[in-house]
Formats: C-alpha cells, structure tokens, sequence
C-alpha cells in the first residue's frame, strides 16, 4: 500500500507543469514552533550576553584597580600644621557708655519757675539749668533769721547782766578786802589796850570800846564775805545765762544756715561739664523732691569727652586682656573708621554663669562723634604667649572614644593620633596635644586610610592665619 501510495504521488506532478508544489497542511504546523524556539534561544543569548559582559569587564577593571592600589601607594592630600599667630587677635561686641551720668532730681518741692537748658546743650560744671518756685521755704528762711536776730539780742542781754555782776562782784571784793584791814586794826587795837588796862594805863571803858569795834569789824567782814560769794554766785549765772544764749543763738544760726541751704536747692545747677541728654520738666510743672519716684528726674547730664566701653571676654581668651592695652574699635555709624581706646579696668573674676570676664575700655571722645548706647566691635590685639599649631578643621576625625587626626612621617607612613583639640578659629582649631608644629595632617582622610599603611602626600596650600 506505501509504494502505491508513493507512486501516485509522485506521478501527480506532471499534471500540472506551472502549479506549486502542494503542501501538506499538516507538516506546515510542524515545523513554526521549531522556528520560534530558535528565535528565543538566539534572543535570550544575546541578552546573557550584553548584561554579563559589563559585570565581567566592571570585575576586571576593580581586580585591575585593586592590583594597582596593592602595588602602588595611594594619593593623599596632606596640609603642613602652622604654629599659631604670633599676634592675638580677637572681636568682641561691646556696649558704649558714658564716662560720667547724673540724672538729676529736685531737692525742693514746687513748682519749675523758669527752665533754662534743653537735650542736646552743653553745660557747664554749675551752670543753672532751671528754677523752682518754693514759697514755704521762703517763709522758712525769714522765720530762721528773725530766730537768729532773737538769740542775739538775748545773748546781748546775758552779757549785759554778766558785766554788771561782774561790777558787783568787784565792788564787794573791795569792801571784803577793807572789812579785813578794819579788822586787822581792831584786832591789834584790842590787844592794845587790853595790855595797857592791866598796867592801868588807860580805862576799862576804852578798853571795853575798842573790844566793841573790833567784834562790829568782825561782823561787818562776815557780812562783806557772804556777800561776796553772793556777787560770785550772782556773776556765774550771769555767764551761765549767756552760754545758754549763745548756744540759742548758734542752734538758730544752724537752723538759718539749713533753711538758707534748702533754698537755695531752688536753682537746679550741673554738677559736672557735659550733655543734656534729658530734660523732663517745663515752667510750671509740679516738682516733688526725692529720688523715690522715676519721674522726678528733672535732666539727665552725661560727660561724653571720654567714653566708656563694656566688653564681657570668654574665658579662652582671658590671658590676653590686660590693663593699659589697647584695643580698637569700629562702629556701624562709621565703618571706615577706627578708633583707639585703652583697658583700664578688668575684672577680678569671671562671671559663674556666662564665664566671661568684664573689661572696661576708655575711649577719647573730644570731637563728640560717638555717643552712649553706641554698638562697638572691639579688637584686641596681643602677643600670644604659647603658639599652639593650628591645622583644618577638615582635618579632625572625630569618634567615640575621642577627636584623632592621620600624620604622615617622613617616611610617608600614616599614624592615627589621639587629639586634645584647643580653640576653635573658624574652620581651623588649635591643638594642645596630638600634634606638634610642622607634622604632616592628611585633609578629609579616605576610608580606606589605615594607621601604618605607606602612601604618597600631595602637599595642599597651608591656610592663612588671621589670630581670629
């Protein structure tokens, strides 16, 4: 049946010389799946490829790399640490005032009479600047005086009395004195006469008459006596009185001098050359003495031909401030401008909460272009004592056991040092210890740098220092 069957087909094909060869429609599906499996084979290959060959060369190219790092040394950028500056330098903000303020307050109570200054003018050490009307003092004053007219009329009157008795005293002195003569007389008289009786002499009635006036001479110095010591008595009240009157007399005169000094607070005068920088009151205002109430200041007057500047210096740089420095100074209002001050006081301590160290600065001021309240920036400048090197910021590593930096000995091998980092000056940083003057600091070490690896440095430029 096969041969018969291969037969007849094949002899078909003359039928029809022109015609196409017929396909069998079974073997045509047979063989598209064949076709499409090489498709995807040949596709899926290429994409194996293309994706793997990047890899394979990206491979080639880190074992490459990795060959030449282990062969070659690595490039790092290393700076040359600096001793610190020379100069110290360093600005701080400070508060301008004046050398000398008052504000000036009534001593009087009454009404501002007349008002003679204004802000802005410049008085003189005593100058009036205004008048108080104060009628009670007035009063005051001539009651004191008329007290003192008074006293000494009284003191006048106690002297008077006191010469009198002292007169008194005098005369009865001189009596006492011719009462004792008298007596003197008699005494002798009697013993006389007394003698001369027993001789038989001369009478007993003589006798008896000169013992008689002897006994009156004895009474009558007895009687001179007590009044003596009555004149006596009489004179030391006399001058006791006119102690007392003198004393009223200085009392009232105390008292006058008083009152006068009160009134004369009615001028309201500067105590010290300088500025009106306020001036609260105009005639008529009621004016109450005393400093309790802020709004009894009359004027306010500052001395500003010297000027004061408060700086409060952070406890680093307190060994370079001393008294008799200079410092410099620079205000917004004049920004080319520099003016030169002095330190004249400092601090014995630092302040326990801010650690800063107040500093006093004067500033000359004759020309009166600053004024107080002005905002200052102040410069000092100083030797510095110990210069500590100084390397980038950019530098320091810091981890958790501490801050280190990577040197490169002069045999380019790379040591990790342990830091003990000083101040920080804006993008560089003092080193106290860990690295000394001249050592080579590598600048933003790689990862991949390691403590006792070799590698080759690359000198950067060395940043300039300022002492800021």
């Amino acid at each position: 049946m096969e041969p018969t069957s291969e037969t007849s087909t094949t002899t078909a094909f003359p039928e029809s010389q022109n015609a196409a060869p017929p396909v069998t429609p079974i073997a045509k599906r047979s063989n598209m799946p064949w076709a499409l499996g090489v498709i995807v084979v040949v596709v899926l290959i290429g994409l194996i490829a293309f994706g793997a060959l990047p890899r394979i060369f990206q491979q080639q190219s880190l074992i490459q790399d990795t060959k030449k790092q282990n062969s070659e040394f690595p490039s790092v950028s290393v700076v040359v640490a600096q001793p610190g500056a020379a100069i110290e330098e360093f600005v701080l903000p400070g508060s301008t005032q004046a050398i000398q303020v008052a504000s000036i307050y009534a001593r009087v109570n009454g009404y501002l009479d007349q008002r003679y200054a204004n802000i802005g003018d410049n008085v003189s050490a005593g100058q009036v600047l205004a008048t108080i009307d104060t009628p009670e003092i007035d009063q005051q004053v001539q009651a004191a005086e008329s007290a003192v007219q008074q006293a000494s009329a009284q003191v006048e009157n106690a002297k008077e009395t006191q010469l009198k008795a002292q007169a008194d005293m005098r005369t009865v002195a001189a009596n006492v004195r011719k009462g004792q003569t008298d007596l003197q007389f008699y005494t002798a008289e009697v013993k006389r006469y007394t003698g001369l009786a027993k001789q038989g002499a001369v009478s007993l009635e003589d006798r008896d008459s000169h013992i008689q006036q002897y006994n009156g001479a004895v009474a009558t110095l007895e009687s001179l006596t007590e009044a003596e010591r009555s004149a006596k008595a009489t004179y030391n009240s006399a001058a006791a009185a006119v102690k007392a009157a003198q004393s009223a007399l200085d009392t009232a005169k105390a008292q006058a001098k008083q009152v006068s000094a009160t009134r004369s607070f009615k001028k309201v005068t500067a105590p010290f050359s300088g500025i009106v920088t306020k001036r609260n009151v105009d005639a008529g205002a009621l004016i109450t003495s005393g400093s309790n109430n802020s709004n009894a200041i009359l004027f306010e007057v500052a001395k500003t031909d010297m000027l004061r500047v408060f700086v409060y210096v952070p406890e680093q740089y307190v060994p370079y401030v001393h008294t008799n420095e200079k410092a410099f100074l620079t205000f917004p209002e004049y920004p080319r401008q520099e003016f030169e001050g002095t330190v004249t006081n400092v601090s014995g301590g630092l302040d326990e909460t801010s650690k800063t160290l107040q500093v006093e600065i004067h500033v000359p001021n004759d020309n009166h272009v600053l004024m107080p309240g002005m905002y200052a920036k102040v410069r000092f400048q100083a030797p510095a004592k110990i210069r500590l090197p100084v390397v980038p910021a950019s530098t320091l590593q810091t981890r958790a056991d501490g801050s280190f930096v990577y040197i490169v000995d002069n045999n380019n091998v790379v040591h990790m040092h342990k830091l003990d980092v000083g101040r920080d000056l804006g993008g560089q940083f003092e080193v106290a210890n860990g690295v000394n003057s001249g050592d080579k600091v590598i600048i933003s070490p790689p990862d991949t740098i390691r403590d006792g690896i070799k590698v080759e440095p690359v000198l950067a430029p060395v940043p300039k220092l300022d002492g800021k």
